[in-house]
């Protein structure tokens, strides 16, 4: 993310369709990584604006670049963007109507059916969504509330459901409201149909930003010594098949649902402490975990104590030149780490998970 991010297409006039006008969703701090998996430079071509605990991108497309949406892994959501203008008082939405039209409404549904592949209901529903980066004196209740009565005075047959065929999202954003159609569903965000939930698991595009940092290549051994329900695990299969993965962790009720998220997969899953692994020593290529926070699972005061000695059995356990990648949002106990470690390591990107923000640490081993 840019120091002074560029603001998101505040100053257009009311816009003009662009049907190669796009906005991704991404947790607050990866709209750099999902730039990079789309291979898209951070140009003035591009706009970013951070939400409380978003970032949104948005940006023109290729034709090409447009086909590869489905594939991306750090976005929570893609959007067509259908324009946009300013709003200061409420009759200023009375402008919807002029972005909220029969045929735009047609060609957004088209696109994400294309794209996407969602199941079509028998008739097509609809829901609408407004988030803003603070509150403001025109609220999203009632700026939802007139995008639904646009489109049900267009379409009076279709139904309101969640989730929706047609979902319209507005982004109210220093007095003006950005209308995008939302294409992707759900299986973006959590992958399968029903995601596999628990306290603390990590969300599966945080998983593919670590996985992209950690840059497995084939024939190489992966582990995630603290594995959970496997969400790292899982995103290092797709990224990278030729690799090996192994998994492990201390909570054998997480164990079972990382077995049922990866069944189609052949891979080690085992119960163990991650301060004593049994695996041999200079064995493994890369380490990447997600570290407990000090929060839910740990207490700073813990973290004290096994951090150290998380990371001295890790090292032990990795090749020369091995890397490990984690991501912590406990930044003074790491940081005291590895200064006592005297370690080759790098800050990366930072990100916001469960509303704190947490930082991503390379470390190699000589």
């Amino acid at each position: 993310m840019p120091e002074n991010p560029r603001q998101f297409d505040t100053h257009r006039s009311t816009a003009i369709v662009n049907e190669n006008r796009f906005v991704l969703l991404s947790f607050a701090g990866l709209a750099k990584v999902s730039l990079q998996e789309l291979k898209k430079q951070s140009d003035s071509s591009v706009e970013i604006t951070r939400l409380p605990n978003y970032d949104l991108v948005e940006l023109v497309l290729t034709p090409a670049e447009i086909e590869n949406l489905p594939r991306l892994r750090t976005v929570e959501d893609v959007f067509w963007k259908m324009g946009s203008f300013p709003v200061s008082k409420k009759s200023d939405l009375n402008k919807l109507t002029s972005l909220i039209q029969k045929d735009l409404l047609l060609k957004g549904l088209a696109l994400k059916n294309r794209l996407f592949h969602p199941k079509k209901p028998k008739q097509p529903n609809f829901n609408c969504f407004v988030k803003q980066d603070r509150d403001r004196s025109i609220y999203r209740k009632e700026i939802a509330n007139k995008m639904v009565s646009t489109i049900a005075n267009i379409f009076p047959k279709w139904k309101i459901r969640d989730p929706a065929s047609v979902e319209l999202w507005g982004f109210y954003i220093q007095h003006r409201l950005h209308l995008a159609f939302r294409l992707s569903d759900n299986r973006m965000r959590y992958r399968a149909q029903r995601p596999f939930s628990r306290p603390g698991a990590l969300r599966p595009t945080i998983a593919a930003a670590l996985i992209q940092a950690a840059n497995p290549l084939p024939n190489e051994t992966v582990v995630d010594p603290m594995c959970g329900t496997g969400a790292i695990l899982a995103e290092g299969m797709i990224f990278q098949a030729q690799a090996t993965f192994i998994g492990g962790d201390s909570d054998p009720e997480a164990l079972v649902s990382a077995k049922q998220r990866l069944w189609k997969h052949d891979l080690c899953l085992r119960e163990w402490d991650a301060t004593q692994l049994p695996l041999e020593l200079s064995s493994i290529d890369c380490f990447v975990c997600n570290l407990p926070f000090g929060q839910q699972y740990s207490t700073a005061d813990n973290n004290r104590d096994l951090y150290p000695r998380l990371v001295s059995n890790w090292l032990a356990r990795l090749k020369p030149k091995g890397r490990i990648v984690l991501l912590t949002a406990d930044t003074k106990t790491m940081g005291k780490i590895l200064g006592l470690l005297d370690l080759k390591w790098k800050a990366s990107w930072k990100v916001k998970v469960l509303g704190t923000w947490a930082t991503t640490y390379r470390i190699w081993k000589e």
